[in-house]
C-alpha cells in the first residue's frame, strides 16, 4: 500500500505536479478515531483537507471544517482527486471526487460500522477507485467486496483488469547475514493466485501513468523535491550509523549504487556501480544541482557529489569518517549549494538534541525534539516546529505549526507562524498564519526580512 498523503504539510500526491494537497491536524488516523476508547467519548474537532495550485498560488477546500468530520487517503487518478470523508456522528464514510475549483461529486457512501478501518484507504484502478483496508488479509469494500491474504513484504501499487499489482521487498537476514534481493512485481487475480512473477519496480509517472522500470530501486519512489524530471534513489537503503555496529566489523558491506530515472526519455542509468564497503546516501536538489553523499568504509572517507545528468560528478568535499556522527548523516539545502548535518540519538526520553554541522559551515545547535531541521540560508538554519493545543479539560484540539530559525551561536531570531513547501517547480510556498502565497527561494527570504 501507497500512502500518498502525508498529514500537516503539504504533499505531491503521485500522478501529477501541480497540486499540493495538506490534510490539516490528520496527525492521527481513522482506525484510532473509530476504535480508540476516548473517542467513543469526545467529539474529534475536525480536520480540513486543503488543495494548493501551485502555479497559481490558489488555495482550494471541497469543504468547510466542522466537528466530527474527517479527511483522509488522497490519490489522484485519470484527471481528478479522490478522497475518502468520514462523518463520525454518522457512522458514515464518503468516497469523493474532486477537481480544485469544481464542486466535489460523491461517488460512494457507506457505513463504517462493520470496516476493518486499519490502514483503510483508496487503491488506483483506471476503471475505478477501490476503498480497502490493509491488515492481516486486504478487504475491498468498493466497488466489489473480497478479501485476499496481506503477505508482509509486498505492498498493493494499484488495481488494473480485474489484477492486482503488487511490489515485493526481498531484503531479508538469512544465518545472521543480511541479504539484499532486487524488488520484483507480483501481480494476483480477485482470488489471490500469482499470475506473474517478475524483477523490477512500477513508478507512477508525473503524468498519471505507471511504468516499468528497470534497477534494484530501494526507498519511495517519486521525482526529487524542486523539480519534475528527474528520480533519484539508491539500490540498496542502509543507514550510515549501523556500519558502526559489531555486525558489520567483521563483513564486507556489498555495496549499493545510486539510479537516476529520466521521466522525458524514460532512461534509467548509474553513476558508479556497486562496489563492495561504498554506500551512498540519498540525494538532494537544490540550485539546479543534484547532491549526494559517498561513504567508503574501508577507506574511512566520505565525499559529497556535486552532480546534473548527462555530466561528470564534482567531488566538492572529502574528510575521514572519523570526523563525522554518522548518526542521521544527511545534506540539507543551503546558499549556494548543500550543508552536511548530523544530529544526536534522541532515544525516547530526551527533550533536547544537538545538530552538528560539517560543511561549509562547523557549528552545533540544540533543538527540541518537535523542530525538524529544514535548510541553512544566510548563516541561520532554519527548521520546522509544531505545539499541541489542548482545551481547559486537557482534550486534544488542534496542532499549531511554526517556522523558527537560529543563527549559528545557537540563538533563536525567529518564530513564525506557518509552514512551507519546496513546490515541485522550485519555488517555495509559504503558508502564513491565514493566506498563502507562492513564491521563489530569493523573495522568500525577502518577505521573511520584511514579516519579522
Amino acid at each position: 500500500m501507497i500512502n500518498f498523503l502525508t498529514a500537516n504539510d503539504l504533499a505531491i500526491v503521485q500522478g501529477q505536479s501541480r497540486y499540493g494537497v495538506d490534510c490539516q491536524d490528520s496527525a492521527i488516523d481513522i482506525y484510532d478515531l473509530t476504535t480508540d476508547e476516548y473517542w467513543q467519548d469526545n467529539s474529534f474537532p475536525g480536520n480540513q483537507l486543503v488543495f494548493f495550485d501551485f502555479q497559481t498560488g490558489q488555495k482550494f477546500e471541497p469543504m468547510s471544517r466542522k466537528e466530527n468530520q474527517f479527511f483522509f487517503s488522497v490519490i489522484y487518478q485519470s484527471g481528478y482527486f479522490y478522497f475518502l470523508h468520514a462523518q463520525l456522528d454518522q457512522d458514515q464514510l464518503t468516497l469523493f471526487k474532486y477537481l480544485p475549483g469544481q464542486e466535489s461529486e460523491i461517488i460512494h457512501q457507506m457505513s463504517l460500522t462493520g470496516l476493518h478501518t486499519l490502514n483503510l484507504s483508496l487503491v488506483n484502478d483506471q476503471a475505478h477507485v477501490w476503498i480497502a483496508s490493509f491488515n492481516d488479509d486486504i478487504d475491498f469494500y468498493h466497488p466489489q467486496k473480497f478479501s485476499i491474504v496481506n503477505e508482509p513484504d509486498q505492498s498493493l501499487l494499484f488495481i488494473d483488469d480485474n489484477k492486482l499489482y503488487f511490489e515485493q521487498d526481498s531484503d531479508f537476514y538469512s544465518d545472521n547475514e543480511y541479504e539484499h534481493i532486487p524488488d520484483r512485481i507480483i501481480i494476483k487475480d480477485f482470488d489471490d493466485h500469482v499470475l506473474s512473477n517478475i524483477q523490477g519496480n512500477i513508478i507512477l509517472l508525473s503524468n498519471g501513468k505507471w511504468q516499468k522500470v528497470d534497477g534494484n530501486f530501494a526507498g519511495e519512489l517519486g521525482p526529487l523535491t524542486g523539480q519534475t524530471r528527474y528520480w533519484a534513489c539508491i539500490s540498496d537503503y542502509m543507514k550510515f550509523k549501523d556500519f558502526r555496529d559489531d555486525y558489520w566489523q567483521t563483513r564486507i558491506y556489498p555495496g549499493n549504487y545510486l539510479i537516476f530515472y529520466d521521466e522525458k526519455t524514460g532512461k534509467t542509468f548509474s553513476l558508479f556501480p556497486a562496489k563492495p564497503n561504498i554506500c551512498y546516501g540519498e540525494t538532494i536538489f537544490n540550485n539546479g544541482f543534484f547532491y549526494f553523499t559517498q561513504v567508503n568504509i574501508e577507506a574511512n572517507e566520505l565525499k559529497i557529489f556535486k552532480y546534473y545528468p548527462e555530466q561528470e560528478a564534482e567531488i566538492i568535499f572529502t574528510c575521514s569518517l572519523s570526523a563525522v556522527n554518522l548518526h542521521n548523516l544527511t545534506l540539507m539545502p543551503c546558499d549556494n549549494g548543500v550543508q552536511l548535518v548530523s544530529d544526536t540519538d534522541q532515544g525516547l526520553n530526551t527533550e533536547n538534541y544537538s545538530v552538528k554541522d560539517y560543511f561549509p559551515e562547523k557549528f552545533t545547535l540544540t533543538c527540541t525534539e518537535s523542530q525538524l531541521p529544514l535548510f541553512i540560508k544566510n548563516h541561520q538554519m532554519y527548521f520546522s516546529d509544531y505545539k499541541v493545543h489542548y482545551n481547559d479539560n486537557d482534550d486534544f484540539v488542534k496542532y499549531v505549526y511554526y517556522t523558527c530559525s537560529k543563527n549559528l551561536n545557537n540563538k533563536l531570531i525567529s518564530k513564525e507562524r506557518g509552514l512551507y513547501t519546496l513546490a515541485p517547480n522550485g519555488k517555495w510556498w509559504l503558508k502564513l498564519t491565514k493566506n498563502s502565497l507562492v513564491i521563489t527561494t530569493k523573495e522568500f527570504f525577502n518577505l521573511y526580512e520584511i514579516i519579522k
